[in-house]
């Protein structure tokens, strides 16, 4: 398990910060190829940790060195007790005792990082789901929506959306910005109730629009896989970075379909500067899809649907899957392969794999010693001598033992 985290370490911090770096050298990236270059720079972080540890290291194209006490405690939880307490006792030398009492401690070491693995993200988990918990109990008393001009432009934007049942549409005195809630037959959009009387018909049509659109893609899906994998590999925090960059993208597409649906970004542009004044500091950590998270942002979103020059058209998706998932399939072959470093001498690897040196050799030059010494009393008596091929040696070999002895 420790090789595997730290080979995670290695690669995610490789594909996150390439990804991060080439969206930093085009800052004018479309949301949608943004929002794919992140999902493939987090598929290729788990997918090629796994695929090097079943793998050999030699079809990597490159190679990093791996710290020893790692390498050891996973050699060390692997090895057979029986083998290394009985049958490698016996002939192991004392430099292998030493090393064997040295590392006796690893698998506790190994259990010990697992447990300041886990207990890190079991609290992350727990705090995830204690916040759904608070958001779900302040919009408890939230009410259907009466208002005919918001349940006309739902039913309308939820035909084009194609979205059967069409979301319920709720309000709540305990909101400072809508929220997407449920999936499927239980989908629901969640709006203060401020918003039904200060905004106008355009906007209102944006907002509920917005909210339309992360129900179209999933978002509430996939806001809760990416929070329970931010939690889970908390150890790298290239993995918030990337969880940020998503919610960003996925809040400019929403907009993106809203205008798209009304004509109209300037009315999408007005939504969410009304809203930027709605927003409270609980809903910087909404766990749910949510128009407005920060000011900032929503001051960013409204100069993006303000140029004249910005394109609300998506790129075709027919190309970028198949890129992406041509990038992801090569991905292991490009990813580095963490081995034991050069701080590893050969008789510690040679201890870790359970044969030392001279382990299975003095056995057998005994063996080989005593053949010689039954064929040199056979000849004595005349009996026929043992071939080269019944003593188990090579020609030469036999014929310098042969000499070195005098005969």
């Amino acid at each position: 398990m420790m090789v595997w985290l730290f080979t995670f370490l290695i690669h995610s911090t490789l594909w996150c910060g390439v990804a991060w770096l080439g969206l930093r050298a085009f800052p004018n990236t479309h949301a949608r190829l943004r929002e794919t270059v992140w999902y493939m720079a987090l598929a290729a972080s788990l997918i090629t940790p796994t695929v090097r540890l079943v793998t050999s290291p030699d079809v990597a194209t490159w190679r990093l060195p791996m710290p020893s006490f790692i390498a050891g405690a996973e050699h060390e939880s692997r090895a057979e007790p029986g083998h290394r307490n009985e049958a490698g006792s016996a002939l192991r030398p004392a430099a292998g005792e030493a090393h064997r009492e040295t590392h006796a401690a690893d698998p506790s070491r190994q259990a010990l990082a697992g447990t300041l693995w886990l207990l890190p993200a079991a609290a992350l988990l727990a705090l995830y789901l204690v916040r759904l918990m608070e958001l779900r109990r302040g919009i408890r008393d939230r009410e259907p929506v009466t208002d005919v001009r918001a349940s006309r432009a739902l039913a309308a934007l939820g035909g084009r959306a194609d979205l059967a049942p069409p979301p319920r549409l709720t309000q709540s005195h305990h909101l400072g910005s809508p929220v997407a809630l449920g999936v499927g037959a239980r989908r629901e959009i969640c709006v203060p109730v401020r918003a039904l009387h200060e905004l106008d018909e355009g906007q209102l049509h944006a907002l509920l629009g917005h909210e339309v659109a992360h129900h179209l893609r999933r978002d509430t899906i996939r806001l809760a896989i990416l929070q329970v994998a931010q939690a889970v590999f908390f150890c790298q925090p290239l993995f918030r970075l990337a969880v940020r960059e998503l919610r960003l993208a996925a809040e400019e597409l929403c907009d993106d379909w809203a205008a798209n649906q009304s004509g109209d970004r300037f009315a999408m542009a007005s939504c969410l500067t009304e809203v930027a004044r709605w927003v409270v500091r609980r809903d910087r950590y909404s766990p749910v899809p949510c128009i407005g998270r920060r000011r900032s942002l929503l001051e960013r979103r409204v100069r993006r649907l303000m140029n004249d020059h910005c394109s609300l058209q998506l790129p075709p998706r027919s190309w970028r899957r198949m890129s992406a998932v041509g990038l992801v399939a090569l991905a292991p072959l490009l990813a580095p392969a963490v081995v034991p470093g050069a701080d590893v001498s050969h008789e510690e690897r040679a201890g870790l794999d359970g044969s030392w040196p001279g382990e299975h050799q003095r056995p057998r030059e005994r063996e080989l010693r005593e053949r010689r010494e039954h064929g040199r009393g056979s000849s004595a008596q005349g009996a026929r001598p043992l071939s080269h091929d019944e003593l188990g040696v090579p020609n030469t070999s036999l014929s310098a033992d042969l000499d070195r002895d005098g005969t």
